[in-house]
């Protein structure tokens, strides 16, 4: 294990992490509230403390390993979740070390599931605080690192990248690792700009930027409690475009930017993410037709609701109540598979249930004819059998994990379906939990849920394995 090396990639997290507290520290002081911008300033300055001395070292002590890189992701992402909640604590908004810790992983793994009751009462700088952490967790912080400096060799690039980008593979959009990362956020920063421009027609420009960092994001924390009710139809239907845009591949944006449509058409997930999207609208429109006054009004919030379950943002832009029992279960579904491998959303994503029902053909095919050979292809591709052998292990620890925290949970008193519930939404870092009634062990063993969902289990779990840290 290189230490040293996983030492500095945390550093420099940690630095990064400093610099995108000051526009909350900024907007503080312009609002004269002096204790959260002091708050803020703390916090940098705390997170600079732990983080420069790693990064002043000169080299990165050789190249990430496999079990380097896996090590450094999870470890980044616990040593920033613990240093983003010292806003919240030092502020006073947030008194509860758990609450502030649990707010933190919540924003960053872009689950949107919140202890605070009244965001409204919330001071800007700590709005704007919250859709930061949604924004940096979106692509992921460890491929912003990867875009903006030479963090390792190209062989730990590909591991860090490995271990926090989303779907069952992680690809290069082009050779070189870290062009890729600096793609991959050009798309990300562009599609936030474009978002921001067009929902400032329609609203002020600090609503228009906390929404559409927590969107684009797909992370869904909010600047009011009504979520996106109040605001127009017009907002609510750019949302709704930006939502379905960043359920997609990023790849496929890159593809668009060099005309390499082809790889587009053969893109079979693609036309997965558009037919489960098509007939989810069809059928949760048409089983709560009954509770809107005109087409219009039903295909609009339709189209709002499933392209905000399906991204696994989870905004809301009218009562749940009008859906239908058909389509709360429907969208209970979505909340598990979730968008397309390459996104910024959470959920098991398209490709792997892909894989999973082609698994499961080819295996019922071996059953009929044993000696048959059957090669699993995802748009064209041959899948290996170590990635088809992952992925259904993958699924079978989601299942037994969201199963262990509803028996967990129930310690807290939290009925089962509850718990299942409870753990499906932090596992697939949708968030749709109310979090009263959960205490310190609930909001913590979500928060960890939530950690592995981000990460994608795996990484997560290898840091528990005795071999990890042998030499």
């Amino acid at each position: 294990m290189n230490f040293k090396a996983i030492g500095k990639t945390i550093g420099v997290i940690l630095s990064i992490e400093a610099g995108f507290m000051l526009p909350p520290l900024f907007m503080a002081l312009a609002d004269g509230n002096g204790d959260i911008a002091k708050a803020f300033a703390i916090s940098a300055a705390a997170a600079l403390a732990v983080g420069l001395p790693f990064v002043l070292n000169r080299k990165w002590h050789d190249r990430l390993g496999a079990r380097d890189g896996f090590a450094a992701a999870v470890l980044a992402w616990l040593a920033m979740s613990l240093f983003g909640a010292l806003p919240y604590l030092l502020g006073g908004v947030i008194p509860s070390a758990t609450d502030a810790f649990f707010e933190t992983v919540s924003g960053f793994t872009t689950s949107s599931a919140t202890v605070i009751s009244d965001v409204e009462a919330m001071p800007r700088s700590v709005l704007l605080w919250r859709s930061i952490t949604n924004w940096l967790g979106g692509m992921g912080v460890l491929v912003f690192l990867l875009a903006v400096t030479p963090a390792a060799k190209e062989g730990g690039s590909m591991y860090l990248l490995r271990a926090e980008f989303p779907g069952p593979t992680a690809t290069k959009l082009v050779p070189r690792m870290q062009k890729s990362a600096k793609l991959l956020y050009i798309i990300y920063i562009i599609m936030t700009l474009v978002m921001i421009v067009l929902l400032s027609f329609d609203m002020p420009l600090f609503d228009a930027v906390n929404i559409s960092l927590s969107t684009v994001s797909t992370g869904g924390f909010e600047i009011k409690n009504d979520s996106l009710m109040s605001y127009s139809r017009y907002a609510q239907a750019v949302t709704t475009l930006f939502m379905i845009l960043c359920g997609m591949s990023f790849s496929i944006f890159y593809c668009l930017a060099v005309r390499d449509f082809s790889r587009i058409k053969r893109n079979a997930e693609l036309k997965a993410f558009a037919l489960i999207f098509g007939l989810s609208c069809l059928i949760v429109g048409l089983s709560s037709y009954k509770s809107f006054d005109s087409f219009g009004e039903g295909l609009h919030y339709t189209l709002f609701e499933v392209s905000s379950i399906i991204s696994t943002t989870a905004h809301t832009a009218v009562d749940s109540s009008v859906w239908s029992q058909l389509a709360l279960s429907l969208l209970m579904l979505l909340m598990i598979v979730g968008p397309m491998s390459g996104s910024t959303g959470g959920g098991m994503k398209i490709s792997r249930l892909m894989i999973l029902l082609k698994t499961a053909k080819r295996t019922l095919g071996r059953i009929i004819i044993p000696n048959s050979v059957h090669v699993i292809h995802l748009g064209g591709d041959a899948v290996d059998e170590e990635t088809t052998a992952t992925v259904s292990t993958f699924f079978a620890v989601y299942l037994l994990l969201m199963l262990v925290t509803a028996v967990l949970l129930s310690f807290e008193g939290i009925g089962f379906g509850e718990g299942v519930t409870a753990a499906i939404s932090s596992l697939s870092n949708i968030g749709a939990t109310e979090m009263k009634g959960y205490g310190v062990l609930g909001k913590l063993l979500l928060a960890f849920d939530m950690i592995l969902g981000r990460l994608e289990i795996f990484p997560v779990l290898v840091l528990f394995a005795p071999q990890t840290w042998r030499k």
